[in-house]
């Protein structure tokens, strides 16, 4: 099934369902609440790997708050083999959106599995759709916690409400549940977050350059071309990163990793094909699946990407990265670690695709399509690495190019 049509009907037929599960939900009978060390709690994302992995703090600050609970996931079959890579949920059940016909199949299969589990809480991590509220709703709990989104009508499904706030990054939006489901409150939210088991992830990802030509002491820069298919006008042009990479390259002897879906491979052959230095460059674009990916990412010096999910593995992992912004808005989605940064040249009309308009809208610039993206320019990106990055002075300088 196309996004694009799931999120139409999600918008126009979602809303008049909803007046329904309330009714539902007055009938059902809730069993006794349970013992703090027998406590079940469900979390529901569906849209998008990146949003999984900026969840993490919220699910390590919710594991610190309920330390004997069980937290399982639903979620969709695309984002399976992200969360268990991650390892960070006990159960994991998921909605197939192939076809019609899985789809309905696999959402009835898990909501008739779910149920069974009497959950003590549900919290729905989609800011604008109405059909987790709607599932939450089916599959029931004692507390329903989800957001409260101008102009969607989703929360009247839930037994507490957090305001959506659309001035702060997600991972902060995404953490406000969870302190209404328990967490410690603060004022730096999300706090300190570092992944379990990531040095072993890292070793990995080392395994895997050596046995794609890479030294010990090579500089590993990722470069992630695509955006999947979530809004083609996220993309830079190929040309340009062949550019960029050519500059870190002849500058500084890094050796670059280009990566993506397998199809987007005719646009990572294209940057490839346009480099001068094209021997410095490996593709791997399809031909890993999603742990080898994490691996390289967590194993990476550097990683440059469009809006998309490696910004937010860099991050999860610590990993320095550099996003490319224009028709969405890097104060909601930019680079969330310590060593991440965003360019972003803010025209007038972005961002165009905000979590107000189910990011259905379409590019309304008078250039044309994508011409925020075409705004950012070869030097404005490899200003920003190299000033923050490489040289001497930089704030996160590269471990490497001091011999570490």
């Amino acid at each position: 099934m196309n996004w694009k049509l799931i999120r139409i009907i999600d918008t126009y037929f979602g809303i008049p369902l909803l007046p329904l599960f309330p009714l539902v939900n007055k009938l059902r009978r809730q069993p006794p609440p349970a013992s703090a060390d027998e406590k079940r709690i469900l979390l529901i994302k569906f849209w998008g790997i990146g949003n999984i992995f900026m969840i993490l703090p919220a699910i390590q600050a919710l594991r610190k708050a309920h330390p004997f609970a069980i937290i399982d996931f639903l979620t969709l079959e695309s984002n399976r083999d992200a969360l268990a890579a991650i390892d960070s949920v006990d159960n994991l059940v998921a909605i197939n959106t192939d076809t019609v016909s899985l789809f309905i199949t696999t959402w009835m299969r898990g909501v008739s599995l779910l149920k069974k589990n009497n959950y003590d809480i549900i919290i729905d991590f989609e800011q604008f759709a109405h059909f987790s509220a709607l599932v939450s709703s089916q599959i029931g709990a004692r507390e329903l916690i989800g957001f409260r989104t101008r102009s969607r009508s989703r929360n009247r499904l839930f037994s507490r409400s957090v305001p959506y706030d659309n001035t702060i990054h997600v991972t902060r939006s995404f953490f406000s549940l969870a302190i209404a489901a328990g967490a410690s409150d603060t004022t730096s939210s999300p706090p300190g977050f570092r992944l379990p088991g990531l040095d072993e992830v890292r070793k990995r990802g080392r395994t895997l350059l050596v046995e794609n030509g890479f030294q010990p002491d090579d500089v590993c820069v990722v470069i992630h071309i695509g955006t999947s298919d979530n809004f083609h006008e996220r993309r830079w042009p190929p040309r340009r990163y062949a550019e960029l990479a050519d500059l870190l390259v002849e500058q500084f002897a890094v050796r670059v990793v280009f990566t993506g879906l397998p199809g987007e491979s005719v646009h990572v052959r294209e940057a490839v094909s346009q480099m001068r230095l094209e021997s410095a460059a490996v593709d791997l674009c399809g031909q890993l699946d999603f742990a080898g990916y994490f691996a390289l990412i967590a194993a990476a010096d550097l990683v440059i990407s469009a809006d998309t999910s490696a910004v937010h593995i860099a991050s999860a992992v610590d990993t320095p990265v550099v996003g490319l912004y224009g028709p969405n808005t890097p104060l909601l989605y930019g680079p969330w670690g310590a060593k991440g940064l965003a360019v972003y040249q803010g025209f007038d009309c972005s961002p165009c695709i905000t979590n107000f308009n189910t990011k259905l809208n379409t590019c309304r610039h008078a250039s044309g399509r994508g011409a925020c993206m075409e705004a950012i320019e070869v030097a404005d990106v490899f200003g920003v690495i190299r000033r923050q990055y490489l040289d001497p002075a930089a704030p996160f300088r590269l471990e490497k190019l001091d011999g570490r």
